[in-house]
């Protein structure tokens, strides 16, 4: 015990964040790591709240805490048998000294992850990472396919439509303060045609073949390491639906990087195909998900200290709205 708070004591002096050093709370976390696993921990970092950085003599780790255990044990399993399944370019979860992979430590669950390490940032910006972005999508969707019938059974089904009724309900409760930010004409036209959206969606949805839904395709949740290998990680919202939501999701993440200009579009061959063979997919591509995604993180988030990133991204996604609404033309002309 004497050696195990010695080492506790010297992985404090060590750290990079000073605010932890009179921390008891935390650190009784990191003590209790040291002996519900085998690592000899060196120091750590925060990379934000519940989200720690840990380098130990075995390498580096990611330390992980969730408010509730929720599904986290399907989300665990799934990983597993996804990784036996021949998927290798996700998340593996470590176990404790006790066999399990959730370690319960003031009021939280935490997870315990292999850190992968990246070779640069990995962007839409850049022609390669939307290419390999969209294939280990495609290869996570394969083989999610595969072990369905292995997988438990409590991964919740896919609610997009409900989902997107909910924010465009949080987004038009908080109009009166976004025509104080943007342009009143804007934001109406924005409104109008998400309703839009959702009518045709509810009348044009027909489930395709099932897989595992990842949920969550922004740029931070691939890893481009440094044998140019591309990771999806981050399986909080998996669900169990139909491919396209994800399709719908990665190409909205997309076009604003390359500003809505249909011929770059037109190299994702498979979201043409995409339009062309699923009716609906169009429709969800019209649905203005990061505006009214933006705009609720704004809203809430504009009271605390500071200009919040939401800011710019927002305005950002209005200043291109006529080109989002060209481009919509010309892709349904396109898949006509």
């Amino acid at each position: 015990m004497k050696d195990q708070i010695l080492m506790v004591q010297k992985m404090m002096m060590r750290t990079n964040q000073p605010v932890f050093r009179d921390d008891f709370n935390r650190n009784r976390l990191f003590f209790r790591l040291s002996q519900e696993t085998k690592l000899t921990i060196h120091s750590y970092n925060k990379i934000k709240n519940n989200l720690f950085k840990i380098l130990t003599g075995e390498g580096i780790y990611v330390l992980k805490g969730y408010e509730e255990s929720g599904n986290l044990e399907s989300i665990i399993r799934f990983s597993q048998h996804l990784h036996k399944s021949g998927f290798h370019a996700g998340l593996m979860y470590e176990k404790f000294n006790d066999g399990f992979f959730l370690l319960h430590e003031q009021g939280r669950y935490w997870v315990l992850l292999k850190y992968i390490e990246p070779k640069r940032k990995f962007s839409f910006l850049k022609d390669e990472d939307r290419v390999q972005g969209l294939l280990t999508l495609q290869k996570f969707h394969l083989h999610s396919k595969s072990i369905l019938s292995s997988i438990p059974s409590d991964l919740p089904e896919e609610n997009m439509i409900a989902k997107w009724e909910n924010r465009l309900q949080v987004f038009e409760s908080n109009l009166p303060f976004l025509i104080k930010w943007f342009n009143p004409q804007v934001i109406g036209e924005i409104v109008y045609y998400s309703h839009l959206s959702l009518n045709r969606l509810s009348k044009e949805f027909v489930k395709t073949e099932e897989v595992v839904l990842h949920g969550d395709l922004a740029s931070h949740n691939f890893i481009r390491t440094a044998n140019n290998k591309v990771y999806l990680i981050d399986y909080d919202l998996l669900s169990v639906g139909s491919a396209e939501w994800d399709y719908v999701q990665y190409a909205s993440r997309i076009l604003p990087f390359i500003k809505w200009n249909l011929p770059l579009f037109q190299a994702h061959s498979s979201f043409i195909d995409m339009g062309k063979e699923t009716k609906w997919f169009a429709t969800g591509l019209s649905f203005p998900m990061d505006i009214l995604r933006e705009g609720n993180h704004f809203s809430k988030a504009i009271g605390d200290e500071g200009m919040p990133s939401s800011f710019a991204n927002l305005s950002f996604f209005i200043s291109t709205w006529e080109l989002r609404k060209q481009f919509l033309t010309n892709y349904n002309n396109l898949i006509q």
